[in-house]
């Protein structure tokens, strides 16, 4: 008799949701999220980018933990008329995140899709200690209220 199936990677996935109200326009957030060249002017744990392409720029991420991340985001859907927004990760993380912007009253509504697979292997060893799992959520869950924060900051031009 074999072993059960298990998907090999299964402890190494993370999903994560986000849904936020910020009191912005909606294209404003759009327009934020769209120029990954800018990012580290509204979110400030993205500490680095070198754009290669139009859709494709090099990040460098830190939040709490002293472990950076070297990335690299690939736009691979922008539709603005939906307020949609599906952004490929590649690199230390492999995944994607997909964004969605609406109206709400008095700005709008963020619903953030993420699931990303650690791909290093320093990281995706503690990702299957279930301590060191729930730091790595912390450590994202940082980051995110980073980026709520300048998403939701009034431009400053």
């Amino acid at each position: 008799m074999g072993m059960p199936h298990r998907e090999p990677d299964a402890r190494r996935w993370f999903h994560f949701h986000e849904d936020w109200t910020l009191p912005v326009d909606p294209a404003r957030v759009l327009d934020r999220l769209v120029d990954l060249g800018a990012y580290p002017t509204w979110w400030r744990q993205l500490r680095t980018v070198e754009q290669l392409t139009t859709d494709r720029a090099r990040v460098r991420a830190r939040s709490l933990l002293p472990v950076p991340l070297d990335l690299v985001l690939t736009r691979e859907l922008e539709d603005r008329a939906a307020g949609r927004l599906r952004v490929g990760i590649e690199g230390d993380l492999q995944g994607y995140v997909e964004v969605q912007v609406t109206r709400a009253p008095d700005g709008c509504r963020v619903v953030w899709e993420q699931r990303v697979l650690l791909t290093r292997p320093g990281l995706r060893h503690l990702a299957t200690l279930p301590p060191a799992r729930w730091a790595l959520r912390a450590n994202h869950a940082a980051m995110m209220r980073s980026a709520r924060t300048g998403l939701g900051r009034p431009p400053t031009h």
